[in-house]
């Protein structure tokens, strides 16, 4: 049988990420000894260490979400963020009693907003366990402080947050547009060697948890901005790496990045993704020089005819 091989601090994001991708074979127990972990895999999984051993055949858990329909939730720290659709009001209590039985969860939380405003955040009601927003999310053996209510943190992304912190080249200085309460910058200044992270956020209260983080982490290359991308990019003069984590919006952030920055991470969620390459080149005739797609990267399914991107640019 196929196995993905990895060490136990990544555990967490492979595990989010192999179900998120159905690479994981359900049915098996994942394998442990003192360093690494062993997912049993149904598919293929690029990039990992895949290796052949056996595994044990698992009992099925007594109470499932699935039993309502229910396919996946979120954990962030010891919160539980489930989406409960209106036709299953009258079992939301049920659904987060077998939640609140997991294992580390404290607190579960119904979306009833969808992410909206400048400041990227959403509202919750609260279904059981402590009564609280704030939490402490570990990541990669990254802490990160999180106030789920009054900052934006996606903790599908921390694959990602990794795979950039891979790249990043020692003495880089790298630019952080939406930094939130720091997940890449931190990740970046933990795992790479850059020569400084401006981490750079319009909300307040993201900032504030973002000092907090740098100093949970102990790190000393990140920079906390409180301010407009837009504005304070072209106070920091040219960068080798700009992050633009911002799917929904980056686009209209776009030709200020490409301006200062040497290499561009664009994010974006589309149905059409020709569609994207095409407004990208648009942009041309208004910065003076060719724009060049370096490589193109699906990160995750965002709804059933959409998906999260991110394509990697340069300026020529």
């Amino acid at each position: 049988m196929r196995g993905l091989k990895v060490p136990k601090r990544q555990g967490e994001s492979v595990h989010k990420y192999l179900v998120e991708k159905n690479a994981l074979l359900k049915g098996y127990k994942i394998k442990r000894n003192d360093e690494f972990l062993y997912f049993p895999l149904n598919g293929e999984v690029p990039g990992y260490e895949i290796v052949d051993m056996d595994f044990e055949k698992s009992s099925s858990h007594p109470e499932s979400l699935c039993k309502f329909g229910l396919k996946s939730y979120d954990t962030i720290g010891d919160i539980a963020i489930v989406d409960i659709p209106e036709e299953l009001e009258d079992k939301k209590e049920d659904i987060a009693h077998i939640l609140l039985n997991r294992r580390s969860i404290q607190t579960v939380v119904r979306k009833t907003s969808r992410i909206s405003g400048t400041l990227r955040t959403r509202t919750y009601e609260h279904l059981s366990g402590e009564e609280k927003t704030v939490t402490i999310h570990k990541e990669y053996g990254l802490l990160f402080k999180v106030d789920i209510e009054k900052v934006y943190f996606n903790p599908r992304l921390s694959t990602e947050r990794w795979r950039i912190a891979q790249d990043v080249k020692p003495g880089e200085v790298v630019i952080d547009m939406f930094c939130g309460v720091g997940p890449f910058s931190i990740m970046i200044a933990k795992n790479a060697q850059p020569e400084v992270v401006y981490a750079i956020d319009i909300n307040p209260r993201a900032i504030e948890l973002l000092r907090e983080n740098i100093v949970l982490n102990k790190v000393n290359k990140v920079v906390p901005i409180l301010g407009d991308a837009r504005k304070k990019i072209a106070l920091l003069g040219y960068a080798d790496r700009i992050i633009m984590n911002l799917p929904q919006n980056a686009f209209e952030f776009l030709p200020e990045a490409l301006s200062h920055g040497k290499i561009v991470h664009y994010y974006c969620i589309t149905s059409d993704i020709e569609r994207e390459y095409e407004r990208i080149h648009a942009l041309r005739q208004n910065l003076g020089h060719t724009i060049h797609i370096m490589s193109q990267t699906t990160v995750k399914s965002y709804a059933p005819d959409m998906d999260m991107y991110r394509i990697d640019l340069t300026t020529m």
